[in-house]
């Protein structure tokens, strides 16, 4: 069964970060999906190299409050 999703909005979605992990243990982070994309497809013909992505979500920055 084929599911289809549409676009509910144009804003930029940032709410995860992306964390590419290689064979070798490395990792290499990224803020964006396109920039993560792109590293991937640069790479990903070369054998024993691209393990997988984490996509995290971000952490939300707590208020500080009233300033006085």
């Amino acid at each position: 069964m084929t599911q289809l999703f549409t676009c509910t909005s144009d804003a930029p979605y940032d709410r995860h970060t992306y964390e590419i992990v290689l064979k070798s243990g490395k990792k290499v982070f990224f803020d964006n999906w396109e920039e993560t994309q792109v590293y991937w497809w640069q790479h990903c013909q070369m054998p024993d190299f691209l393990d997988l992505i984490i996509v995290k979500d971000k952490k939300k920055q707590k208020s500080k409050g009233f300033l006085q």
